[in-house]
């Protein structure tokens, strides 16, 4: 298994925002992570890259403890949270340098360009970030976590505020890198799931569904992916 998921609960003072997740992901997988806003999506997210700790339970990665052995877990993960992390000062190119230091790589130019082929933003790597589009800034953001070659990319809302175009080209990046690699996207436009082969749908902190894209979609009697999600989360509230 890629990563394991195991028994992972989160409470926020009173609140409970995951509430026993149980997951398996294996290499070569493309997993949507659905649900409605606050349903704990990137609650797990941030779990599962090291960023906070969980209440109750544990994640491995690659049979490394995020907690007791977080470098060597976190060195399999990109991870591109929804609010943007870039430093608007910065050109692209030296943005991308930087985070090749960070992650230890000892051929950066090669790695910078070929992170820049993969997002095409080789046009822009002597931008200002500041002076990019927020659809350019995806990408950089996206640029920047893949230089390494993660075994596992997770993507936060990846397509949140695109224009058309820049959500079919970040679709189809996806589904490139899944090809040798495993992407989680976590998303509650579900158009973004139709690239996923698994569907797991959270509500309220808790798994309601973990299936297949083809029996997801056989909720609804139109095998319509928005109908089998409104199916599934009146379901839920009933």
């Amino acid at each position: 298994m890629m990563i394991k998921i195991e028994n992972i609960s989160k409470i926020f003072k009173k609140k409970k925002a995951l509430d026993g997740i149980n997951i398996e992901i294996k290499t070569g997988e493309i997993v949507a992570l659905i649900g409605e806003n606050g349903a704990g999506k990137s609650t797990l997210m941030r779990i599962m890259t090291g960023y906070i700790e969980p209440t109750l339970g544990r994640v491995s990665v690659f049979d490394n403890d995020i907690k007791n052995n977080r470098l060597e877990a976190l060195s399999y993960i990109g991870y591109v949270p929804e609010l943007s992390v870039l430093y608007n000062d910065m050109l692209v190119y030296d943005f991308l340098e930087w985070m090749a230091g960070i992650w230890k790589i000892n051929n950066k130019k090669e790695a910078i360009i070929e992170a820049a082929n993969q997002m095409k933003i080789k046009d822009v790597l002597n931008e200002r970030i500041e002076n990019l589009s927020k659809g350019y800034k995806k990408r950089v953001e996206i640029a920047s976590q893949i230089l390494h070659k993660p075994r596992f990319l997770i993507l936060d809302e990846p397509t949140d505020g695109l224009d058309p175009n820049q959500k079919h080209d970040i679709r189809l990046f996806i589904k490139k890198y899944a090809k040798e690699n495993t992407v989680l996207v976590s998303t509650h436009v579900l158009e973004d799931a139709d690239v996923a082969n698994r569907i797991i749908m959270l509500s309220k902190g808790k798994i309601i569904k973990d299936t297949n894209i083809k029996d997801f979609r056989k909720i609804s009697k139109n095998n319509n992916l928005s109908e089998s999600f409104r199916i599934l989360t009146l379901d839920e509230e009933e």
